[in-house]
């Protein structure tokens, strides 16, 4: 066979396919496994993006528009060492409200309520039920008690009303579940004695 031949062979188109270069001796097993290997992850490059969605889904609260109780507990995770202030708020009859207005509209009032208050830096997310929400945030104790004030004017606004407490969060010191749990227990508290005072 003569050279021109050869070299014509070596770059011949492959079926189904554009030419492929010609390899050097003892190199062409490790381009077929990279050529593999990226045809792979291309390939896969559409499912991963629909994992990332998903991802981003359970992270965030559509209907409130605030992230969910697993992606702040994530944030807590990673969160610097400090002292952060917390506030845990429940939000006054809001099963009647969603009875009487419908869900839509209550989710519309509260994510209109919380929307443009908060710094980037605040984490607010909804905890276990449609009532209960934690801010995490990064401002002092003084600073946090004006934005609760101020978040109480703009719920008003949407014919909403909470109750709350507020602490502090020693991070790295005391898991962030126990410190909500004790902020809950006190608003449970609030609620209960309010509860009495209108039956006497």
């Amino acid at each position: 066979m003569s050279t021109d031949h050869q070299a014509k062979d070596a770059g011949a188109p492959q079926e189904g396919g554009r030419p492929e270069p010609p390899s050097p001796p003892g190199e062409a097993p490790q381009r077929s496994w990279l050529r593999q290997l990226l045809a792979r992850l291309f390939g896969f490059d559409r499912e991963i993006a629909a994992l990332h969605e998903q991802v981003r889904e359970l992270s965030w609260d559509t209907a409130y528009g605030m992230w969910t109780r697993g992606a702040f507990l994530q944030f807590c995770q990673i969160m610097p060492r400090g002292s952060r202030t917390i506030v845990f708020l429940d939000l006054d009859r809001i099963h009647v409200l969603n009875e009487k207005l419908g869900y839509l509209s209550v989710d519309r009032r509260i994510s209109a309520a919380f929307g443009g208050l908060f710094r980037r830096s605040d984490v607010v997310a909804r905890w276990y039920s449609g009532d209960e929400i934690v801010i995490l945030f990064d401002a002092d104790h003084q600073a946090a008690l004006r934005k609760v004030d101020q978040l109480a004017d703009s719920g008003r606004a949407q014919g909403l009303s909470f109750k709350y407490a507020i602490g502090e969060w020693e991070v790295g010191v005391e898991p962030i579940e126990d410190v909500v749990d004790r902020l809950a227990a006190d608003v449970m508290a609030q609620k209960g004695a309010r509860g009495r005072e209108a039956r006497t």
